[in-house]
């Protein structure tokens, strides 16, 4: 460390870093530039806006396992914000950079530029750009304006001085920013990260006024210059505007005078069914409502309306709460750009592991507002949208001529959304299928396999027990012969004995028919009770040569089945029917026992056939219902206007 004092007011000013060589003295704010120990004083550092950052000076904190120290700090102002940039000393005395913007943190270092880049002017959102032998995806081209600075910093920085910049994003949750203020530009390669992952110790504990730490932001009331009407900023210092519900006045927050940007008229009010102010608990994290807004696609002038409220946490971030036909979906920006191959209905997107398919384009625009947001929101705002989904997960991309915003959606259930907010009121009901809403007979698939395979191994083992068991003996044989003398008389057998458990009879006949049919009038009846069982089988056999091809047609042979016969004493009371000039018809019935039967194996897997047909169709509807709404349904008109 390296201390030196003040030219202007004598203070000791301290050097941290080696490759400093701009500080701000804390007590007069004089801008010092460092030329070894002697500091040249180049004007007074401008103030710096209050903001409700907890990151200050001082603070330290850990990445990738190394130890570093906030010793400067740039702030900037750009098109959603106010916008810090945290220099950052580690241990082994290599700088680096820890972005803070929308409660969004990304840690960088300089690198040089591998390659020649681009002009400027010729850059465009969604382009891509190699670094490094890495593809970047643009997602943001801003100019932004330097407010002030403080601490040491290793650039010459100033207020007022206008910083050219692009955002860059890479799979593998890699960030860049590029910064067009120098030439050739600068260039920071690093990641974007999570707030609680930075550890980050001696934090401010005490806010500018108007901010209370205890209790988060402070809420902030005035008056709506346009009409009059109670206001209220909740996310003080985050959010830049905010839209009166009275006269459709939209102010800018982060004037002192609370200048209106614009004004709308609103043919329909509309009245946020989540309150704004209202606080709720979403995936352990708790969330004020702050923002409510109405967006539109127009369809052969048919208007599709969704509703969109913006949540807010202070080490979150934002998120987006989205609510069309009754269903709800938590939304957030990606950290890293989705990859995409194919167009139309072979368009796929692939994000962290996870495919999605195309589902539609749109161009959508903002009907109404309501509360703060984060950038300078006005009704009529467009962009175009592009979804592709993997239910209950959906990927969407927003792209305007300066930005490209990557979010991921997840599909909530209305009963979470209400208990999360406590809300009395009924929401919504559900109409439709959501492009992400999962599909109930997914769910069931896996549960559904099991059973049928259980009910298959409990058929096959109960038909292998049922062909163990039966003992399928024979209990009579007997034959008997059929002529024109016999054509009106009753054939008795001889009687036969049945014994053991009800069981089944099967008589099997065998004929010597050739070219001929013939009738037969079966009882099969108890020598003592008289019960009687009657069945009539007709048993035909044709045969011949019909241009040299031999042909048949019927059987010499039938079977019948009788079922559940008790043990007695039974005879056969059998009569025939011949045609007029039939020869003799032979015919040998034989009766079988506790026959084994294969009929009701094979109906019972027809059922298990049947089931799993009936579920596929039921789920294959549900998806035509989803799919109907894409650009791919079965009107083929695409949200495109």
């Amino acid at each position: 460390m390296k201390t030196a004092n003040c030219p202007s007011c004598g203070a000791a000013i301290n050097f941290r870093s080696a490759v400093s060589i701009l500080a701000v003295c804390n007590y007069c704010k004089s801008t010092l530039i460092r030329h070894d120990l002697a500091l040249e004083n180049i004007g007074r550092m401008a103030e710096l806006l209050p903001d409700p950052s907890l990151i200050q000076i001082g603070a330290e904190g850990a990445y990738r396992k190394a130890r570093f120290t906030v010793v400067g700090r740039i702030q900037l102002r750009y098109g959603q914000g106010l916008w810090n940039e945290w220099y950052l000393l580690f241990e082994n005395q290599r700088g680096g950079w820890l972005g803070e913007t929308l409660g969004n943190y990304t840690v960088t270092s300089l690198i040089q530029p591998p390659e020649p880049l681009p002009a400027f002017p010729e850059l465009r959102a969604g382009q891509t750009l190699t670094l490094r032998g890495r593809a970047f995806q643009i997602t943001n081209i801003e100019t932004a304006r330097c407010i002030a600075g403080e601490g040491e910093l290793p650039i010459r920085v100033g207020p007022g001085y206008d910083a050219p910049v692009v955002d860059l994003q890479a799979v593998g949750n890699v960030f860049a920013t590029l910064d067009y203020s120098e030439t050739p530009p600068l260039v920071f390669v690093g990641e974007q990260v999570r707030f609680d992952d930075l550890k980050l110790t001696r934090l401010r504990e005490v806010l500018p006024v108007g901010w209370e730490t205890d209790a988060g932001i402070k809420a902030q009331s005035f008056q709506c210059p346009g009409c009059g009407s109670a206001l209220t900023v909740r996310a003080k210092g985050y959010t830049e505007t905010l839209a009166c519900g009275a006269c459709g006045s939209i102010i800018d927050i982060t004037d002192a005078n609370f200048r209106i940007l614009s004004k709308f008229k609103a043919q329909v009010t509309h009245e946020p069914i989540i309150p704004l102010g209202a606080c709720g608990t979403l995936e352990n994290t708790e969330y004020e409502t702050i923002g409510y807004l109405r967006r539109v696609v127009t369809v052969e002038e048919v208007d599709y309306e969704w509703s969109e409220y913006l949540l807010f946490n202070r080490t979150q971030g934002f998120r987006w709460l989205v609510e069309y036909n009754g269903h709800w979906n938590l939304v957030q920006t990606t950290t890293e750009p989705a990859q995409v191959t194919g167009y139309g209905a072979q368009g796929r997107a692939s994000h962290q592991g996870r495919n999605y398919r195309h589902f539609q384009t749109a161009k959508a625009r903002i009907s109404y507002v309501l509360g703060e947001f984060y950038w300078r929101v006005k009704v009529g705002e467009h962009c175009e949208v592009s979804d592709y989904i993997d239910p209950p997960f959906q990927l969407s991309l927003e792209r305007t001529n300066k930005e490209i915003i990557w979010s991921l959606a997840h599909y909530v259930e209305p009963g979470a959304i209400k208990a999360a907010f406590a809300l009395e009121q009924p929401l919504p009901i559900r109409s439709g299928v959501a492009p992400n809403q999962p599909s109930p007979y997914a769910a069931q698939r896996p549960k559904f396999r099991r059973l049928r395979r259980l009910f298959l191994g409990l058929l096959i083992v109960g038909q292998i027990v049922t062909l163990a068991l039966s003992s399928d003996q024979q209990v009579h044989q007997q034959t008997f012969i059929f002529d024109a003398a016999a054509r009106d008389k009753t054939l008795t057998s001889e009687p036969f004995a049945v014994s053991g458990r009800d069981s089944n009879l099967v008589i099997r006949a065998e004929t010597n028919l050739d070219n001929n049919w013939i009738y037969l009038d079966l009882a099969l009846i108890e020598r003592e009770t008289g019960a009687s069982y009657a069945i009539s089988r007709e048993i035909s056999y044709y045969q011949g040569v019909d241009e040299g091809e031999k042909w048949s047609e019927g059987n010499a042979g039938d079977e019948a089945v009788l079922s559940e016969i008790p043990a007695g004493i039974y005879y056969l009371s059998v009569e025939g029917e011949l045609p007029p000039t039939s020869p003799t018809v032979t015919c040998t019935l034989t009766i079988f026992r506790d026959t084994p039967s294969w009929a009701n194996f094979f109906l019972a897997l027809l059922g298990l056939l049947i089931a799993p047909l009936f579920f596929g169709w039921r789920a294959r509807a549900f998806e035509r219902t989803r799919w109907a709404e894409s650009d791919y349904g079965s009107s083929g008109k695409s949200k495109d206007d």
